[in-house]
């Protein structure tokens, strides 16, 4: 059968690795605590319980935080990525599961050679355990016959105490717990399509799946005929597709506006510097440079200007140095003196395998020049490695360049890898 892990409210599981003392008390990760901006990323179990919810603005909810003592704490993407990491290699050394894939940075999928529910809920209860003892986070899981079941059983073991984290949907048990899935939980169901399927009467995900195929497929299309399939039982999924993503966007609300160029460039500089870092973690190169400022919006009382403009890279590159050059030509396109900007962003878009590239015909050396790169890129990446992040940097990213993707006194950068098919 196919198996799902979720990782329990992944991004406070993680910040409580290390502050043990603070279990059992409400805790919320925002992009930012200073000044009470930002927003909230994630929540445990306590702070839920007291009101809070995902998507709170921070300034909304003072009042809540201070009453209840809730500790806000700031969010590390690069925390919970290693983490993630180290769960991935956890769970491979214990040779137990099939093609075990990371789909996001807080769920996994894979296999497992037994659809005995008894035997395999014997196999999940020691996968769930040994991830707790190795990683100390918690883990709901679920088992079915299809990737969208999987997940759908892990949906059951989330909010279904009795389940203990663990819920496997047999195919004698499938009607029954589609019949009390809402449609709007259902994996692929995007947001966009909820509406039109309400409209036509369908409440539960096994109203979705006795649906007439022709029908799916004529209002919904290949990706709506995919889920109706694996709500059906019949597997139609290769989450190897996801995992390639498509875009990496590092982008940042400042806790105070910039009004100077040299400012943005070099906030904009750090952004370039991390997202090409993590363009070579993934082996990836990026064909496109897209850069987007703006102003305040909620400060009617000042200009407003909210801009943004792509560049074509002539070769797909992972070159931090590349990278932000065409962020500086694109600044120098964008900038308008005499506005206050609240937010920027960079997205690397159009992404590829670095294995292999369409070199341009009319060079005659390209192929050494980008070996010598490529050479440049892995000393800075080892020695920053080793000795800690940006030990080594570019000049225009500032004299103390980002150390953690928070400089003093601003937001930390929201990163955001995004897959093009959001409905998925």
């Amino acid at each position: 059968m196919y198996i799902h892990l979720d990782c329990n409210n992944f991004f406070v599981s993680c910040e409580l690795v290390s502050r043990p003392e603070l279990k059992g008390t409400p805790v919320v990760v925002a992009n930012n605590n200073d000044n009470n901006g930002g927003i909230i990323l994630a929540l445990n179990q306590e702070a839920k319980a007291v009101g809070l919810k995902r998507g709170n603005p921070i300034f909304q909810v003072t009042r809540i935080i201070e009453r209840h003592h809730v500790t806000v704490i700031d969010v590390h993407h690069e925390l919970y990525h290693q983490i993630s990491h180290n769960i991935m290699d956890e769970v491979r050394k214990t040779e137990m599961v099939l093609g075990f894939v990371q789909y996001s940075v807080d769920e996994f999928f894979g296999e497992m050679p037994d659809d005995d529910p008894v035997r395999l809920r014997g196999y999940l209860k020691e996968l769930k355990e040994m991830i707790l003892e190795k990683t100390d986070i918690p883990v709901s899981c679920g088992a079915g016959e299809t990737y969208t079941l999987a997940k759908t059983a892990t949906w059951f073991a989330k909010h279904y105490p009795g389940y203990r984290g663990i819920c496997i949907m047999p195919a004698a048990k499938r009607e029954k717990a589609l019949s009390i899935l809402p449609i709007r939980e259902v994996w692929g169901i995007g947001r966009r399509r909820i509406k039109t399927i309400e409209q036509a009467g369908i409440k539960s995900a096994l109203d979705y799946s006795r649906q007439p195929e022709t029908w799916v497929n004529r209002l919904f299309g290949i990706t709506g005929v995919r889920t109706w399939k694996e709500l059906n039982g019949i597997p139609a999924i290769t989450i190897a597709s996801h995992e390639r993503q498509k875009s990496i966007m590092y982008s940042r609300t400042f806790a105070h506006m910039i009004t100077g160029k040299k400012a943005l460039m070099r906030e904009l500089s750090n952004f370039a510097a991390s997202a090409t870092r993590r363009l070579r973690e993934k082996k990836s190169l990026c064909s496109t440079v897209t850069l987007f400022l703006a102003t305040n919006r909620h400060r009617l009382d000042l200009p407003q200007y909210n801009n943004s403009d792509t560049i074509r890279l002539t070769t797909p590159t992972d070159d931090s140095r590349e990278v932000i050059e065409t962020s500086s030509r694109l600044l120098d396109r964008l900038f308008r003196e005499g506005y206050h900007y609240k937010q920027a962003g960079i997205i690397l878009g159009q992404l590829q395998s670095s294995d292999g590239i369409q070199l341009d015909i009319f060079s005659t050396h390209q192929a050494e020049e980008m070996e010598r790169k490529k050479r440049l890129m892995a000393a800075i990446d080892g020695i920053n490695k080793r000795f800690g992040k940006n030990q080594i940097h570019f000049a225009v990213q500032g004299e103390e360049a980002d150390q953690s993707d928070a400089p003093a006194g601003f937001m930390r950068p929201r990163r955001v890898d995004e897959d093009e098919d959001s409905d998925r």
